[in-house]
């Protein structure tokens, strides 16, 4: 589709994006999506809930939220979303996303590096018992 002249003419956006090529598939490394990587590991597969109250020994509300372990927090801002993919958000501090990023700033330990090995051993061995952790390091 090209503009030939700017007309004023209102489209529905089916009308113009029906016409656009389809988006490139990533193929491995860098270039692979956040849903693919979250496939692969099963620790970012678990429901939040159940991992922010393994990990904070808090009971996680009917509306979703529980005390923030991370900083004082008189009200509930720590708000646990449903999918994995949505995973959790503090309104209070501003942290939020993976167990990773929870559970690294409780333990002390950093998301790279030898750290990231610790840290990913303590949450296999508390979330996910009966498996092994990847011998190698995500990329």
């Amino acid at each position: 589709m090209t503009l030939e002249a700017l007309t004023g003419e209102l489209f529905a956006a089916p009308a113009v994006s029906d016409h656009l090529p389809a988006p490139p598939i990533a193929r491995g490394g860098w270039g692979r999506g956040r849903e693919q990587r979250r496939s692969d590991d099963p620790l970012l597969a678990l429901e939040p809930r159940a991992y922010v109250e393994a990990l904070t020994n808090l009971r996680v509300g009917r509306d979703g939220k529980v005390s923030c372990p991370l900083h004082e927090d008189s009200t509930p801002s720590l708000h646990v979303y449903e999918t994995p993919a949505g995973g959790w958000y503090c309104f209070g501090c501003g942290r939020g996303t993976s167990v990773y990023d929870l559970a690294a700033a409780m333990w002390r330990l950093d998301t790279r590096g030898a750290d990231f090995l610790e840290l990913r051993r303590r949450l296999y061995e508390l979330l996910l018992p009966d498996q092994e952790p990847p011998r190698r390091a995500r990329g």
